[in-house]
């Protein structure tokens, strides 16, 4: 099986200044890595309009040098303050490869493309659900504060194409079952997260315990596609050692993958905090784990019935962050350190044997296995010309 994974690494790069009439830029990408990777490339706009002046975000192209071939491209403003903040493309490189990408000022809008990812607040159910092209997932917000928590919801796909906006619609004004969990040839909702943490979501640890923060109170949705999506959540504070203890998470999803990249940013005091990231036990898992490579991960049946195959769970905490690994009644976690101020990274998701991406256990962990390993060894970039 071949994994084609799309990473959030930080790639070096080495500016150079602009030309006078310059209306083109040869990027030349590395992957230093040992195993072929398919990631989304950032590169700043402020970078761009530098190397070519009067470029635009709906005129810039990129294709593979010498191939003809242009990509799908996408401008994102994470600051929302109207103005794009990074190019992004996605590069695909085999292991030790280098290939050269052509970034140009078109002079006229690119075609329309069909969106790989999406995010999207639903209501009148409060949910905040975002996907790609192979996994979803959601939270739930305060309609359902009663009953759940900040835990994340697995929506499991076998299809490339979105299905969170169609399966939603399907069930507006349902008072009884949803349609959606059960698999119509799509996939389906078979997850239950209930008041635990789901797949991947993460809190406060204190005393051997979870401080888990509740439902999100606010969001805000930066980015929905067409190859990544991003959104912000905020929760209430929580008391940590005499201080409340509030928390941002954004969440970033890219086309082709299946995790989730992590950030929460802990406000209230100063210093450090613990925080504990994980999955929920199922019925019938298996659990696994790397010191090495620092993740952990739950792998059985879907559901009861075998037709439904089998899910795989998992989070991944960076050496930087990463304590230990540990358990309760109900989860299999991480424990984590975080600096009150400054945001801390972790990755989480799930994958699905009737995706078609995974056919055993031994396929989903040594996808973490490359996950984790291509984190540590990030793509590099030069400017050519």
């Amino acid at each position: 099986m071949r994994f084609r994974l799309i990473l959030f690494s930080f790639l070096s790069l080495a500016l150079v200044p602009a030309l006078p009439g310059q209306t083109k830029v040869l990027l030349e990408i590395s992957n230093p890595g040992k195993v072929s990777r398919t990631e989304v490339v950032g590169v700043p706009w402020s970078s761009v309009t530098e190397w070519i002046p009067g470029a635009r975000s709906e005129t810039i192209v990129v294709g593979r040098d010498g191939t003809g071939e242009s990509l799908t491209v996408q401008t994102i403003d994470l600051n929302q303050d109207g103005k794009p903040d990074e190019l992004l493309f996605q590069a695909e490189l085999k292991a030790g490869e280098t290939q050269q990408y052509v970034l140009r000022n078109a002079g006229k809008p690119g075609p329309v493309v069909e969106s790989m990812t999406d995010a999207r607040f639903v209501l009148p159910r409060k949910d905040l659900a975002w996907e790609n092209d192979r996994i979803a997932f959601r939270v739930y917000g305060p309609a359902l504060a009663a009953e759940v928590n900040n835990g994340i919801d697995v929506w499991t796909k076998r299809v490339r194409h979105l299905i969170v906006e169609k399966w939603y619609k399907a069930n507006e004004g349902n008072t009884g079952r949803d349609s959606y969990h059960e698999d119509h040839g799509e996939g389906a909702d078979f997850f239950s997260v209930g008041k635990s943490l789901g797949c991947g979501a993460s809190a406060l640890w204190k005393d051997n315990s979870l401080l888990q923060p509740g439902v999100f109170e606010s969001h805000k949705i930066l980015a929905t596609g067409p190859i990544r999506t991003v959104f912000e959540l905020g929760y209430k504070g929580v008391q940590y050692d005499g201080k409340l203890v509030t928390e941002v998470r954004r969440i970033t999803l890219d086309a082709g993958q299946n995790l989730n990249k992590i950030e929460v940013t802990y406000q209230g005091g100063s210093g450090s905090v613990e925080f504990a990231a994980g999955v929920v036990k199922r019925q019938n898992v298996v659990s696994g784990a790397s010191k090495s490579n620092h993740w952990v991960s739950l792998y059985g049946p879907t559901t009861s019935n075998a037709v439904d195959g089998f899910l795989g769970t998992g989070v991944i905490v960076p050496a930087a962050a990463f304590r230990e690994i540990r358990e309760d009644s109900v989860h299999t976690l991480i424990v984590g350190s975080a600096t009150i101020g400054q945001p801390v990274t972790y990755y989480a998701g799930a994958g699905w044997t009737r995706s078609g991406d995974f056919k055993s256990k031994e396929e989903w962990e040594r996808y973490l296995d490359r996950f984790a390993q291509n984190v540590r060894e990030p793509l590099k970039m030069i400017v050519k010309r």
